[in-house]
């Protein structure tokens, strides 16, 4: 037996069960016990049991349950030292909250555990984290694992930092994404260059905890900002998908009109090199993934049906969260599905298990321009479909000082979002075959809008009070709207199954 794997069955086995982790529970059972209807709180997107959440740290499968792990800090509605918060379900729509995963305590990673990757293996579930350290001027981040044998619990590795530094002796190195391939773990970090250009960098294992740096795996030609991070790569259709957050990228047109950027880029990796064959990875080549003001930074999956999953941050830094005034702010999109369609072009979609969530039909009727109806509900699905592509389609969500409008252009082959103020419109090119389709979530502070078979998406923040839906535009639409229901909270029995497990190890 491998050395490593020995030290770690006896460490999570042998040794009982730290104290830390009763006050966790306690700490985190208090604060499910005080979350209540909170204004603007989604109902069925995950946020923290209570302060701030931004972007996913892991999604994986683990003994029969998917995770969602993200960064959080718990104490209040705004950034500070990072804990990874975690949420566990057993059909990607009902999520349950589960105690702090990782919590910023020990010397490598005070100031914070950022983002990172899971991997199961040897029926442990292994979660690889960045480690930040503030020491004057200077951010230190190291690459560290924490590991778990039943997933609930996790017990960071006594020899963290797996890598204590970046290659090229600047602080922005993070978000470590793992993977096996033919009995090699491979890891690509995000990182800045000397020259400041955002770069990948490739390492190698043999065993998960000694790791060897094989090169860069793309560089950015100069036009594709200062940092590359939360790095995510698989295999869809033949294709390597890439894909990066990315900071520092110019706006172009209507493209990168927020403040940061999240796309993707297609192509192959080659393994014996540790590099893409023939990728560009340009503004000509990077495609965004979501076109709306509030997406940034994801982490994707492989389902157990071989789906394809991807969750992200619906935020965007620097921006107003107008909900932390409530002690909470921001939110996780819904889980949603990705595929490649023929022209190379990665489709996104809501799983399809998120028509488990309709409660009630509430509307199903046809209108005219000029025609509204009443929400009724803060929390709902609106379908929309258009009898050609030849009429121009505008769909806006109304309420008090303030509105959202979803418009299809006809003429110009656009379709576009505004919810108003300066910079309040985001812009993408989409040409409908039949008809138009949308489809549009509303989450009491959140609006997501799935365009045809998901060639564009929008995901924006919105602050509405009471609201209503009129129909604009020069064609008429067919109307469908469901109440959704409530998906994310804490289960009943999950009070006394921390304490049973605390108390038997």
């Amino acid at each position: 037996m491998d050395i490593h794997v020995f030290v770690v069955i006896l460490w999570l086995w042998v040794i009982p069960a730290d104290v830390s982790d009763l006050g966790n529970v306690e700490s985190f059972l208090t604060k499910n016990k005080r979350v209540v209807k909170k204004k603007y709180r989604p109902i069925y997107h995950i946020t923290a049991p209570e302060g701030w959440i931004s972007n996913p740290t892991a999604f994986t499968f683990y003994k029969r349950h998917y995770h969602i792990f993200y960064q959080y800090h718990p104490y209040n509605g705004a950034w500070d030292q990072m804990n990874w918060g975690h949420a566990v379900s057993d059909n990607l729509v009902d999520w349950t909250h589960y105690p702090t995963a990782l919590m910023p305590k020990d010397h490598y990673d005070r100031h914070g555990c950022l983002a990172g990757s899971a991997v199961v293996n040897k029926n442990f579930l292994t979660l690889f984290y960045t480690g930040h350290i503030v020491s004057g001027r200077e951010s230190i981040q190291t690459q560290n694992l924490a590991i778990s044998g039943d997933g609930m619990f996790f017990r960071k590795f006594l020899y963290n930092p797996i890598i204590r530094e970046s290659p090229n002796g600047i602080g922005e190195f993070r978000n470590p994404k793992v993977w096996r391939f033919r009995n090699i773990w491979y890891m690509i970090v995000g990182a800045t260059s000397r020259e400041r250009n955002g770069q990948l960098l490739l390492y190698s294992s043999d065993d998960m905890f000694n790791w060897k740096l094989n090169g860069t795996v793309v560089n950015s030609y100069g036009d594709m900002g200062y940092m590359w991070e939360n790095p995510d790569l698989f295999e869809l259709n033949g294709y390597h998908v890439l894909i990066i957050s990315v900071e520092g990228i110019e706006a172009d047109g209507w493209r990168f009109r927020n403040l940061y950027q999240t796309g993707y880029i297609l192509g192959q990796f080659n393994y014996v090199k540790g590099q893409f064959d023939d990728m560009e990875v340009s503004i000509a080549t990077f495609n965004q993934l979501d076109y709306g003001h509030d997406f940034y930074t994801v982490k994707t999956m492989t389902a157990i049906d071989g789906r394809r999953l991807l969750v992200g941050w619906l935020g965007m830094w620097e921006s107003d969260f107008i909900e932390s005034t409530f002690g909470w702010a921001s939110m996780l999109t819904m889980v949603r599905e990705l595929r490649l369609n023929k022209n190379g072009r990665l489709l996104m979609t809501p799983v399809e298990e998120m028509t488990h969530l309709r409660q009630e039909l509430i509307e199903n009727a046809w209108y005219k321009p000029g025609e509204f109806f009443q929400a009724e509900t803060k929390s709902f699905e609106l379908i929309v479909n258009s009898t050609s592509v030849q009429s121009d389609v505008v769909v806006i969500l109304e309420w008090n000082f303030g509105g959202y409008t979803v418009g299809y252009t006809a003429a110009h082959g656009y379709i576009s979002v505004d919810r108003g103020g300066i910079d309040g419109v985001r812009r993408a090119y989409w040409s409908p075959v039949d008809h138009v389709h949308l489809r549009i979530f509303v989450d009491s502070s959140s609006v997501e809008v799935f365009c045809g078979d998901g060639e564009v998406v929008f995901s924006s923040r919105i602050y509405p009070n009471s609201m209503r839906i009129r129909i604009d535009g020069d064609s008429e639409v067919h109307i469908l709207q469901y109440k959704l229901r409530r998906s994310v909270g804490l289960d009943n029995n999950l009070e006394q199954r921390f304490r049973n497990h605390l108390i038997n190890t």
